[in-house]
């Protein structure tokens, strides 16, 4: 198993036009042909529906997964030009999902400080998985997203 590096993840997500952003402390690792990043989200406080969920995201060049564990369970898988099958399941709801992927890049910044795409994984940080993709749930399109994943060293 590769060595583990703590890192700032900075979640971007765009819905149908609304923006969400979230910031997180998790880690990175390699481990033979992929890149993963395990991070919390926290419970919100005054919530009592809430509960920590703990998200585990998978990438290896062309396919990115995204296991969710805790109050709410999830599964879902990106494959540009691929409907996929998927999973949700809370205290509240329980349904299976399809993502119709447009695109996945994982993003190296170059000395400009512009972000190119990388052909091969990183060895170092940061870099940005970049994808977009429409979620389908009984045949029926629930939404368009657009997500940006930045992840960088934490300096303590």
């Amino acid at each position: 198993m590769a060595e583990n590096r703590k890192v700032r993840i900075t979640l971007e997500s765009v819905q149908d036009g609304s923006s969400h952003i979230h910031v997180y402390k998790g880690e990175w690792f390699r481990k033979e042909r992929s890149i993963y990043i395990r991070y919390s989200e926290p419970a919100v406080e005054g919530d009592p529906k809430s509960g920590e969920v703990r998200t585990l995201v998978k990438y290896r060049l062309g396919e990115l997964s995204i296991m969710r564990r805790g109050v709410i369970e999830s599964e879902q898988l990106f494959v540009p030009g691929l409907r996929r099958t998927g999973r949700y399941d809370s205290s509240m709801t329980s349904f299976s999902l399809e993502t119709d992927t447009m695109r996945l890049s994982l993003l190296l910044p170059d000395g400009d400080g512009v972000n190119t795409a990388a052909e091969t994984l990183p060895e170092q940080l940061p870099f940005t998985l970049e994808w977009e993709y429409e979620m389908h749930v009984d045949e029926q399109m629930s939404g368009r997203f657009h997500i940006r994943l930045h992840i960088q060293e934490e300096i303590n």
